[in-house]
């Protein structure tokens, strides 16, 4: 039997383990950074994948003195290199079996 726990936090506690306020929070979803769930803030619930790219958003916004939209388009940009370094991970993979045959 496998139990799966998820934390999820709303907004107030979302702030506190990100470290950050409302504003910056507020930010970050308009710039589709992360998207939580719910419709309005008071129904914002927060996963902890969410918080995590929160902080990392906020670190290289400030790091790196970057806009909103910049630190939204870096964080995508960052994503998708490791999304293709995966696929080339697995097709490397595939050719090294296919090699072996």
């Amino acid at each position: 039997m496998q139990i799966d726990y998820t934390l999820s936090l709303d907004l107030t506690d979302a702030c506190f383990a990100i470290g950050t306020q409302r504003d910056e929070v507020f930010a970050i979803v308009e710039h589709d950074i992360i998207a939580p769930l719910g419709d309005s803030p008071a129904d914002w619930v927060f996963d902890l994948e969410m918080i995590s790219t929160a902080k990392r958003a906020i670190r290289m916004q400030q790091e790196l003195h970057l806009d909103w939209s910049t630190t939204a388009l870096l964080l995508s940009l960052l994503d998708e290199r490791d999304r293709l370094r995966a696929d080339n991970a697995l097709l490397r993979q595939q050719l090294q079996r296919f090699l072996q045959e």
